[in-house]
């Protein structure tokens, strides 16, 4: 994406959860439209119970409804879309968690300990599971943890119990299917293709489509731009280089695509509420 197209996007600030004590952060938010790209450093867990909306992970979109959980394991770059208003009430709960911590309340669990590593490490797929028929016992699970956090009763074993719970209610293959969609197909050309220096002409000629055309249907379809999520990308793929590699700022700069570098710094603050230095000594795990 040319450099002076990007400078024009309000790109949002991706989230890095503070968890406690306890591994685990927990909260339930209601009235509350949603609508950026984020990650984080942790598993989360997204349980909705009322609202409808899309989620973008994966390269495939999916309907946010009740009756549907989604797993975002560590480092998953993802998008959930939904529109809070009288008719469409938005009620959903995240938990996310430190899966390492709690796997050692699963050793006599063996399926919930098989899954807890199967869906949370960093690499693995994101999972979204139709769960309508268990969805009252979920809600009734998240209702009585939010009562504990509330009281500031509850410790890691009770972090554990409730992700094992959550864990033992998913069905054993029924997973949601995504759709493909135009936004889909350019998602996937732009994951092959972000490290590059790609214009608007490339990616719309790739699509086999106008620059306007790309442009419209695509917001249509995720009520984002293409700039920002090719930003996203970018600076996605910069934060594990700067906690994974030895590479210097500049250049990771353009190894994920950015040509100017000032611009990269400029971009990795605004959306990380650091700059590239602050963020690797501030999350990179010591050697």
């Amino acid at each position: 994406m040319s450099e002076d197209v990007q400078h024009r996007e309000d790109a949002k600030y991706l989230e890095h959860i503070h968890l406690n004590e306890k591994a685990i952060y927990f909260n339930r938010m209601k009235n509350m439209s949603a609508n950026y790209y984020h990650w984080h450093q942790c598993v989360e867990i997204l349980s909705v119970s009322q609202g409808v909306g899309i989620a973008l992970v994966e390269h495939q979109q999916y309907t946010v409804k009740p009756g549907r959980l989604f797993i975002f394991p560590p480092g998953k770059l993802h998008k959930v879309y939904v529109e809070q208003s009288e008719r469409n009430v938005y009620h959903r709960t995240t938990v996310h968690f430190n899966s390492t911590l709690l796997e050692q309340y699963c050793r006599d669990f063996p399926r919930q300990q098989v899954l807890l590593r199967q869906l949370c490490c960093r690499g693995e797929k994101a999972r979204v599971f139709d769960v309508s028929e268990v969805q009252p016992v979920i809600d009734t699970l998240l209702e009585r943890f939010e009562e504990l956090t509330a009281n500031h009763l509850f410790n890691t074993s009770d972090s554990a119990f409730l992700v094992m719970q959550l864990l033992s209610l998913l069905p054993e293959q029924q997973q949601a299917i995504g759709q493909n969609t135009f936004s889909m197909a350019l998602i996937r050309w732009l994951e092959e293709h972000y490290q590059e220096r790609c214009s608007l002409e490339d990616i719309a000629s790739a699509m086999g489509c106008s620059k306007g055309h790309a442009s419209r249907r695509f917001h249509y379809e995720t009520e984002g731009t293409i700039q920002e999520y090719l930003v996203m990308r970018r600076i996605r793929q910069a934060c594990e280089l700067l906690l994974h590699s030895h590479l210097s700022v500049r250049e990771i700069a353009g190894q994920v695509g950015f040509s100017e570098y000032a611009w990269f710094i400029t971009c990795f603050r605004k959306n990380m509420g650091k700059t590239p230095l602050q963020y690797r000594k501030a999350y990179s795990l010591p050697t």
